[in-house]
């Protein structure tokens, strides 16, 4: 069930089609710049430090920076795939400290409105793209994000082929998602040709995430979407009765952290 559910929700073409109507039905709504089922500490004394305008979206700044701070991006080229609403990637830009970071976004709305949001922080860019055919010359980044949008990919060991190829020697791949709690690790990037796999199970920490942002999703969704479409939102964010929570919370899927790196 879990796979049929991927395919007609999360995949592919049908993926790309609800991610430009999100972009341009919420062209305006500054404040949403996160796409992802957020990080909970079991210990809140973890929790990153944040300025006051970033708060609201705690959770899942917190699963960029467990995802992102795996290595040290200071004075780096940092390119984060499937930038979504812009959210992480500048969460990475403004507080790991890169030289400059690159959003890249298949949906041309959410390109869009994270040029118009976010355009005044120096070394911050964005750019259309796609994630199997990156529009960048070989060895351009030092490192590469991907963070909860492979498994809309149609072919991911393209995908991973290209990151290894934008990557510069030494390079790391810092990447997350869920997958069938089946599969024991994604051997894909082994087979792509990376090394020094690093691989952490956090499903427990994005369930407490998904719990603790329960009431600021709901409260979103009642303010911003129109009532025939709040079910199908609650079940697409991730609240607690949709399918993807109890799938986590059943054992069906599994949450993901890898590290990997480019051969030097």
């Amino acid at each position: 069930m879990g796979f049929i559910r991927d395919r007609k929700y999360f995949f592919g073409g049908r993926a790309q089609k609800a991610y430009e109507f999100l972009g341009r039905r919420f062209a305006d709504v500054e404040d949403w710049r996160f796409m992802n089922y957020g990080y909970g500490f079991a210990d809140p004394t973890q929790n990153i430090t944040l300025q006051p305008e970033d708060e609201a979206e705690r959770y899942c700044a917190q699963l960029y920076h467990v995802v992102a701070s795996q290595v040290d991006l200071k004075g780096k080229a940092v390119l984060d795939v499937g930038s979504g609403r812009g959210g992480g990637a500048s969460y990475i830009h403004r507080y790991l400290g890169p030289k400059s970071t690159t959003g890249m976004d298949l949906a041309e709305s959410a390109v869009e409105f994270c040029r118009k949001v976010y355009e005044e922080t120096a070394g911050l860019s964005y750019q259309q793209g796609n994630a199997m055919e990156m529009p960048f010359e070989d060895g351009t980044f030092d490192a590469v994000t991907n963070v909860e949008s492979s498994h809309c990919y149609p072919d991911k060991a393209r995908f991973f082929a290209e990151v290894l190829r934008v990557l510069k020697p030494g390079g790391n791949f810092l990447y997350t998602d869920f997958t069938d709690a089946n599969r024991p690790g994604d051997d894909l990037l082994e087979k792509a040709g990376f090394a020094d796999l690093n691989e952490t199970d956090v499903t427990a920490e994005i369930i407490r995430g998904l719990e603790q942002d329960e009431a600021r999703r709901r409260e979103q969704i009642r303010q911003q979407v129109p009532f025939g479409f709040r079910k199908l939102t609650g079940l697409w964010a991730g609240t607690t009765n949709s399918w993807i929570y109890r799938d986590f919370v059943e054992g069906r899927r599994k949450y993901r952290v890898f590290r990997a790196t480019k051969s030097a």
